[in-house]
């Protein structure tokens, strides 16, 4: 007869085991949200060679089609920088057009935003006070006049005056494949007739999506922890130059390296290097995995330590724990489960961390009104050993089959696995009073 203890602990286990087979393998046959505006199907359809009449000549050779970077802000969606395109016409006029813009207001937003279905905006202003508004940010800025044919150059125009009407403008934003800077880089592939595309494809980066974020989050270990936590293997694989340009300082430098050139000129409008006054994005990949470990196993020792003195105190923070793991699950298993967001999907973390977690939260509250080793303190015990039993069953899953169980998530696994040991530990003093 196994014990109650183990037969808990074992239930539990593959409960959370059952729990992701099921959820994972289910977004398998989902369908992603239709594009409303496909820039890579319009695209196609411009021809970037079509003669000019004189007329149009004359005008095209005397504006300026400019890519515009500016560099990381200080709210979270700034942190990656920005990108935007500029048209100076012969009349002086500078007009921007810029693919980063959603409205707060939007019908269904935060429905929509929950989902993973985020509508953003081309939107068309006037350049010059854009740019002073990111000069006032202090944030670096920076221009390169684009070198095109004549022809790509007022069909590129055309298709950005075309984009920005408003029943042309809206577009389904995706983090990493659909956004400010992807959208402006497929133009820029398309007025070139896919040679910048051929060029950085044959460009292998040994760096995933995830390792490219992290060098604009590491100073910031909790967001990047908590964000990183959310996403699964999908974004781990190693990209090549093309996928690289997601962010707007990799288009930026792809730009200035691609040959024939694409660069007429250059201007930098403000540079804030060297002055101090944010973060900069680390230009190789950062390993804070040793980090995250000795992180957790500080927390751990802490609350061990505490409590032996103060029994009620460490079990209330236990439950915290508990209930801030478990809430973080319970957003995990919706995002793998009724989001768009395809990043989130087939992730392991929720075999470690879901709302089965919230039993031990209410079993922690409830050890922590009584001074006396209850059945509720063994609960406790039981959910935080079986959360390291499964950590543990991960590690070495993931050892047996890297490449099915691919996912970076060894940030995540040896925070926390400290942290259960330590709760089944406190849970499971035979001096508990």
């Amino acid at each position: 007869m196994i014990p109650a203890m183990k037969r808990l602990v074992i239930t539990l286990l593959l409960m959370t085991l059952f729990t992701t087979a099921v959820f994972s393998f289910s977004v398998g046959e989902r369908r992603l949200q239709e594009q409303p505006f496909d820039s890579e199907q319009e695209l196609g359809k411009v021809d970037f060679t079509k003669a000019l009449a004189p007329n149009q000549l004359e005008w095209v050779n005397r504006a300026k089609l400019s890519l515009l970077t500016v560099g990381s802000g200080d709210p979270l969606y700034a942190w990656f920088g920005h990108s935007a395109l500029i048209i100076s016409q012969p009349s002086g006029e500078d007009i921007m057009y810029d693919y980063g813009v959603f409205d707060p207001d939007q019908k269904n937003f935060y429905l929509n935003f929950a989902r993973g279905r985020m509508y953003y905006s081309v939107w068309e202003s006037g350049a010059a006070w854009r740019i002073e508004e990111a000069l006032a940010e202090k944030r670096d800025v920076k221009l390169i006049e684009l070198n095109l044919t004549p022809e790509a150059k007022l069909a590129t125009i055309q298709f950005l005056q075309n984009n920005a009407k408003e029943e042309n403008s809206t577009y389904l934003y995706h983090f990493y494949n659909d956004n400010c800077a992807t959208r402006i880089r497929d133009i820029i592939n398309a007025a070139t007739d896919g040679a910048f595309r051929r060029w950085a494809e044959t460009q292998q980066t040994t760096s995933s999506y995830r390792q490219f974020v992290q060098r604009y989050m590491s100073h910031s270990p909790v967001v990047f922890w908590t964000l990183d936590f959310l996403q699964g293997k999908t974004i781990d694989k190693p990209l090549n130059r093309y996928e690289e340009m997601f962010l707007p300082e990799s288009l930026y430098q792809a730009v200035l390296d691609f040959s024939p050139s694409l660069v007429k000129s250059t201007e930098m409008l403000q540079d804030t290097s060297g002055s101090g006054i944010r973060f900069r994005a680390h230009t190789k990949n950062v390993n804070h995995v040793g980090a995250y470990a000795l992180s957790g196993i500080l927390l751990a020792l802490a609350l061990f330590f505490l409590g032996k003195r103060y029994t009620r105190t460490t079990s209330i923070l236990y439950a915290l724990l508990l209930l801030a793991l478990g809430v973080l699950g319970s957003i995990l298993l919706f995002m793998m489960t009724f989001s768009d967001m395809d990043m989130t999907w087939f992730n392991e973390n929720i075999v470690l961390v879901n709302p089965l977690l919230f039993i031990g939260m209410v079993a922690a509250i409830a050890s922590a009104c009584t001074k006396k080793k209850t059945r509720q303190g063994k609960l406790a015990k039981w959910t935080f050993q079986a959360m390291f039993v499964a950590g543990i069953a991960l590690v070495v899953a993931k050892g047996l089959l890297p490449t099915v169980l691919a996912q970076d998530n060894l940030k995540v696994i040896l925070l926390l696995l400290p942290l259960a040991l330590s709760g089944a530990a406190f849970y499971g003093r035979s001096d508990r009073k």
